[in-house]
């Protein structure tokens, strides 16, 4: 092995591939629940629902209707945990960046 493939795996931890995963899984919600808002007053949309275990929309077999403020509250904590997600993130970045201008000193 080169020197270099020995260190990437030790900067890019495991926590990158959380983040970017949770990144990634925020943004299809909200593109579903954006789907959802956009449909609202169409007659006979039923709403799709986000599961995050396949993560894939599905269509909901319980709702008969979109609920509005249903969607908003939802649109609102995954805008909220998009943004944490991308905070941290960026933090994590921001300590690589310390570091590596660090050691041109």
């Amino acid at each position: 092995m080169v020197k270099s493939e020995k260190i990437a795996p030790a900067i890019f931890d495991k926590s990158f591939d959380d983040l970017e995963k949770a990144i990634r899984v925020s943004a299809r919600r909200q593109a579903v629940i954006a789907h959802n808002i956009a449909n609202a007053n169409t007659p006979g949309y039923k709403p799709l629902e986000f599961n995050e275990v396949l993560e894939r929309a599905v269509e909901s077999e319980n709702n008969k209707k979109v609920v509005l403020e249903k969607e908003l509250s939802d649109l609102s904590k995954n805008s909220l945990k998009y943004s944490s997600y991308i905070k941290i993130m960026s933090s994590k970045l921001g300590i690589l960046r310390t570091i590596a201008t660090q050691g041109k000193r």
